[in-house]
């Protein structure tokens, strides 16, 4: 017991969208949603959109909320997330972030991958702490004015927020308050 395994290959790090496909496959096929679609108390949460949304309960429990996600973590993580959003077909990202991280560089690393891939994006950068309706409103107005068919949040909780405000906007319309 103990000691390294030095034997062990490391996984290769996808390249191509081909390279990409069968992880995609193996980890977003329709045998794990079964259970995963249900809440504790096994009721589906599967929503009229065919995505996962918000859906009253039948009592004084509660309401179910469920939106699925995958998580890329480690090093490689950024090269795999753009190599797999290309393979999904998508073509220009809006990058929604604060102004210092794309003055101090940091934005730098993601536009590079993207650069790589042959991806084309936008950077909005108007985010502040506690995002307002007028930021999501600007982030969804740039989306639209640019074709931007995906968002990538860059940086902490405040881009993160805004960007999901954007999607769930461009995607479904209306205004921000309608989903209070």
């Amino acid at each position: 017991m103990g000691g390294t395994f030095s034997s062990e290959k490391e996984a290769p790090v996808p390249t191509e969208a081909s390279d990409v496909e069968p992880i995609y496959k193996a980890f977003s096929g329709t045998d794990l949603t079964g259970e995963v679609e249900k809440d504790l108390a096994g009721h589906t949460t599967q929503g009229a959109h065919g995505v996962n949304y918000h859906h009253p309960s039948t009592g004084k429990e509660g309401s179910t909320f469920y939106m699925p996600c995958k998580s890329l973590l480690g090093e490689g993580a950024l090269v795999g997330a753009v190599n797999q959003v290309k393979a999904l077909g998508q073509t220009k990202a809006l990058i929604v972030t604060d102004a210092v991280l794309v003055k101090v560089g940091a934005v730098k690393a993601l536009t590079d991958v993207l650069d790589g891939a042959g991806l084309a994006y936008t950077i909005y950068d108007g985010c502040a702490p506690n995002p307002t309706i007028e930021q999501v409103n600007a982030g969804c107005q740039m989306l639209k004015d640019n074709s931007c068919d995906f968002v990538i949040s860059f940086g902490g909780g405040s881009p993160h927020d805004c960007a999901k405000a954007i999607s769930m906007l461009c995607t479904n319309g209306g205004s921000i308050k309608d989903y209070e």
